[in-house]
C-alpha cells in the first residue's frame, strides 16, 4: 500500500477540502465564499474544483467570461503526468483556480481503469499538488459528491476536511458516503482529520437547529465532527444572484449603502458591522465560518495537532 509519507503530509499541511457524500449540501458555497474571503484578507489562496459540474466557476465568474479549460488541466496533470499548474491566476487579488467541469468525467474514468489495473490512483492529486502547494497560504478543494474516484484522490491530498450539510435528517444520513471514504483513505493517509461541520441553508431558529444536528452528524461521522458555531443562513434570493451575477456573497453585500469591505472584519478576528439587507446577514455568516476555520486550523498547529502528520 502506498502511504502519504512526512514529507508529502508537511507540503499538504494546509490543504482544507469541502466535502460531503451528497448534493446540494452546499460544498461549493461554503468552499468558494471562503477561498475569497481568505484571499481578499490577504492569505495566497489556491481554489481547486473537482467537479464536473464547476459550479465554482458561477459564483466566481469565469465561466461566463469563458476562462474555464473544464477541468481539462486537472486531467492533463492526473491524467497524462503533466504539471499542475493554476489556470486563472488572480481571479480575485491573491485567488488562482483550477477549474472543474467535464473533462473530468473522463479523469474519473481512467482512474477507475487504472484502480482495476491494481495501479496506485489515491496519491495522484497529492503528489500533483506537492510541488506547487508551497505558493500558497491555504488551498481550497471543492470536491464532487457523486465521483468516488474524484473524491478519493481529493481525500487523498487533503490535510483538514470541513462538512457543509443542510440540518434536514436525510442530508446528514447522507453523510455516511463521506465517512466510508474517509474510512478508506485513513488506510493510507493517517493525517487527515475533519476539522469540523457546517450547517448550511438554515432557515429556522440556529439554536434549534444545532440542537437536533449535533447528535445526528457525531453519529454519520463516528463522532469526528465538532460543530461549527457559526451556520449559513437560508437567502435563496442572494444565491441567485450570486451566480447571476459571478460574484460572491461579500461582494453583493459592499455594494449595500454604508457596508464595510468584509475583508476587514475577517482580518481583525471581529463580525462586520451589521447593516441591513439580506446580502450583508449571509456575508456575515461567511466571515464568521472562514475566521473559525482559519481560527481552528492555527490553534490545532499551535497546539501540535496540525503536525502530527508530517
Amino acid at each position: 500500500m502506498y502511504e502519504v509519507t512526512q514529507q508529502l503530509a508537511h507540503e499538504l499541511q494546509r490543504v482544507v477540502a469541502f466535502a460531503n457524500g451528497k448534493g446540494g449540501a452546499g460544498k461549493t458555497s461554503t468552499s468558494v465564499n471562503c477561498a475569497g474571503l481568505a484571499a481578499a484578507a490577504g492569505w495566497r489562496t489556491l481554489l481547486i474544483d473537482l467537479d464536473p459540474q464547476g459550479n465554482a466557476g458561477e459564483d466566481l465568474g469565469y465561466n461566463q467570461k469563458g476562462l474555464t479549460d473544464n477541468g481539462q488541466r486537472l486531467l492533463d496533470s492526473l491524467g497524462t503526468g503533466q504539471k499542475l499548474q493554476p489556470v486563472i491566476r488572480d481571479v480575485r487579488p491573491n485567488l488562482d483556480v483550477i477549474p472543474g467541469g467535464d473533462a473530468l468525467d473522463d479523469l474519473e474514468s481512467i482512474l477507475i481503469g487504472r484502480a482495476q489495473r491494481a495501479k496506485k490512483v489515491h496519491l495522484t492529486l497529492a503528489e500533483a499538488l506537492a510541488p506547487i502547494a508551497g505558493d500558497y497560504d491555504l488551498i481550497i478543494l471543492d470536491t464532487p459528491p457523486t465521483r468516488p474516484s474524484l473524491l478519493q484522490v481529493a481525500l487523498g491530498a487533503t490535510r483538514w476536511i470541513v462538512v457543509p450539510t443542510k440540518p434536514d435528517r436525510a442530508s446528514i444520513l447522507g453523510l455516511g458516503a463521506l465517512a466510508t471514504q474517509l474510512n478508506h483513505v485513513r488506510e493510507f493517509h493517517s493525517g487527515i482529520d475533519v476539522l469540523g461541520a457546517v450547517l448550511f441553508d438554515v432557515s429556522t431558529s440556529a439554536k434549534a437547529v444545532r440542537r437536533n444536528a449535533v447528535a445526528d452528524i457525531t453519529n454519520a461521522l463516528g463522532g469526528a465532527a465538532p460543530l461549527f458555531e457559526s451556520v449559513i443562513r437560508h437567502t435563496e434570493t442572494c444565491a441567485v444572484q450570486s451566480r447571476e451575477e459571478g460574484k460572491l456573497i461579500h461582494e453583493l453585500a459592499e455594494q449595500v449603502e454604508d457596508a464595510e469591505p468584509y475583508w476587514k472584519a475577517l482580518k481583525e478576528g471581529r463580525k462586520p458591522t451589521r447593516v441591513a439587507g439580506s446580502a450583508p446577514a449571509l456575508a456575515e455568516d461567511y466571515v464568521l465560518l472562514c475566521q473559525e476555520i482559519l481560527q481552528r486550523i492555527a490553534h490545532l498547529e499551535s497546539t501540535g495537532v496540525g503536525e502530527e502528520a508530517v
